[in-house]
Formats: structure tokens, C-alpha cells, sequence
């Protein structure tokens, strides 16, 4: 196991006004995630969607937020709303996917702030390791479901989609060096589904390292004039989010297809600039691509 030590971060810039804004934030039940919900709605966001795997507890928190005093005194009109979604679940993906796109004209924002950290193998109903599953391919999933919808949006708006997803450092320590390589022979995801590649203190680090090649991956692809795509570290809940809604909110068009590490684009690691790297890059694209058009029919920014 790694340990980081969390730099001071500074405060977003003051000014910063959400009215009319629509955010919807995955994981926002407990953690950074509630606290980055509540900062969303201090700042005046007409619309928060919470995205939650606990629906009764996910109401427990959107009380809770309707009766913080800031809330009530700045944005008393907000519209907090709880959404089931549960990452363990490829069908919970596509029915929030499909639920947000009937009921919600425009999401302005999408914060991918859900995931898990394991130390042993479990499954999911689909066969896969579940932290590979909740960290990985299920946002990703949701990504492909929601990027059309984003960009229609953003179409509508003249203002590009801001797509900001939680990662973290730990993905600069991964097995596939030493102790769990890749063969040459075997997908990605088919090696994290293996039992005998299981390094407990390691898999969390692996699957957000699946996150950050990915992103590299896809963030090329995009139309910057339609959408944003950051992947950035969480920081500390006492920061107040700072660092997530940064990346959400402040970072400029140079921060496309970049790791924010405390508000400041991080150089790739020496692994992802590595041959090896750059060839298991290349190759969970493609198994990713397999594997989410086996669920779904993907936007042309897959392909």
C-alpha cells in the first residue's frame, strides 16, 4: 500500500454561480461525494441529481442538504433529486442512463465520483472482479450512454458538457509491472477477472489505472466544443471537494484529456509512458470497445 501525502489546496475562486446549472454526481451518498454535492449546492446549482445504490439513504441525504443553512439562506428553490444507480449492476446503468435522459432536459455537469476499494476478489452478476467492474467499466458504461445526450445538450447551450471523473494516485503503483503482468495473449479486463491476479493491496491502484488509460483514450476523440473530460485525485473531505469541483467547475480547455493532481495537470506516469504501458493502453481500448458493444450501441467517439 501506498501512502500519499495531501498537499495544502487552496479554495476555488470566489464568484463562482451555478444558477441554472443541472450537475448529477454518482457515489453522492456518503464522503467526498456528499460533501462535493453540498459545495454544488452552496454555489447556487439549480439542479443537483444525486446517484446513489441506496435510495432510502440517498433521501436521508437530500434532507440533509435541504436543511443545511447556507442552502436554505442562498438557494432555497434547488431541486435535489435522488437516482437509483448501482455500479455492481450493468442494467442499473443503462435504466439511471435512460431514467436522466426522459427526465432531465440538459445536464450541464457529470462528476464520476463512485467506486470502491476491495481487498479480495468478489463478483459481480456479470462474472467480473467487482472492483474492476464499479471502478471501471461500469462508468464507462455510463459514460457511453450519457455522451450523446451531453453533447446534445451542450448543442442547445452553446456551452460545452464538463465530464469530471474521481481517479487517484494510487493508479501511478500498479501490479502489471511486477507482480501481475499482462500476457501478451490476454485482454485486460479478462486479467483483472482473474483470481490468481488478485493483489489485494494493489487492485484499487490497478482499476484506476484502467480509468486513466482510458481516459487518455477517449478524450482525443471528443469535440472540445462539446464536451470536457478531466480525470483528477479526490483530495480530502475537509478540503470542502476543492480539488473535484476544480476540475469540474475551473479547469480550462489545456486540462482536456489530463490527471488534475491538487489543481494541477500531472505529467503521465513513467508506466503509462512506457512501452508496456502504451501497449496495454492500446489493448483495453479495444477490449473496453468489445465489451461495451456487447451492452449497448456506443456513440461514434468509441469507434
Amino acid at each position: 500500500m501506498v501512502n500519499f501525502i495531501q498537499p495544502k489546496v487552496d479554495p476555488l475562486p470566489t464568484g463562482i454561480d451555478l444558477t441554472g446549472r443541472t450537475v448529477v454526481i454518482t457515489g453522492a451518498s456518503s464522503g467526498i461525494g456528499l460533501e462535493v454535492t453540498r459545495q454544488l449546492l452552496r454555489l447556487r446549482a439549480s439542479t443537483v441529481i444525486l446517484a446513489v445504490r441506496n435510495f432510502a439513504k440517498g433521501e436521508s441525504c437530500a434532507t440533509f442538504l435541504r436543511n443545511d443553512p447556507r442552502i436554505k439562506e442562498h438557494n432555497p428553490g434547488a431541486t435535489v433529486k435522488v437516482m437509483e444507480l448501482d455500479m455492481d449492476h450493468y442494467d442499473s446503468v443503462q435504466q439511471f442512463a435512460r431514467r436522466l435522459r426522459d427526465e432531465i432536459p440538459i445536464v450541464h455537469i457529470l462528476i464520476l465520483n463512485a467506486g470502491i476499494g476491495l481487498l479480495k476478489l468478489e463478483r459481480t452478476p456479470s462474472g467480473h472482479d467487482r472492483t474492476t467492474q464499479v471502478n471501471y467499466q461500469s462508468n464507462v458504461l455510463l459514460i457511453a450512454e450519457l455522451l450523446p445526450y451531453l453533447e446534445a445538450g451542450a448543442e442547445k447551450t452553446g456551452s460545452s458538457a464538463r465530464i469530471s471523473w474521481v481517479g487517484s494516485r494510487a493508479h501511478e503503483n500498479t501490479s502489471f509491472e511486477k507482480k501481475s503482468p499482462i500476457e501478451s495473449d490476454e485482454g485486460v479486463i479478462e486479467h483483472m477477472d482473474k483470481d490468481e491476479a488478485f493483489v489485494p493491496f494493489q487492485r484499487y491502484g490497478d482499476s484506476k489505472l484502467l480509468c486513466a488509460l482510458f481516459m487518455y483514450s477517449l478524450a482525443p476523440r471528443l469535440d472540445p466544443k462539446k464536451s470536457h473530460f478531466q480525470h483528477d485525485v479526490p483530495g480530502p473531505v475537509e478540503a470542502g471537494g476543492w480539488i473535484i469541483l476544480n476540475s469540474a467547475l475551473v479547469a480550462g480547455p489545456e486540462s482536456d484529456g489530463k490527471f488534475l493532481n491538487d489543481k494541477t495537470i500531472a505529467s503521465k506516469s513513467a508506466f503509462i509512458q512506457s512501452a508496456k504501458g502504451q501497449e496495454i493502453q492500446k489493448k483495453l481500448w479495444e477490449g473496453t470497445v468489445a465489451e461495451m458493444n456487447k451492452l449497448t450501441t456506443l456513440p461514434a467517439e468509441f469507434k
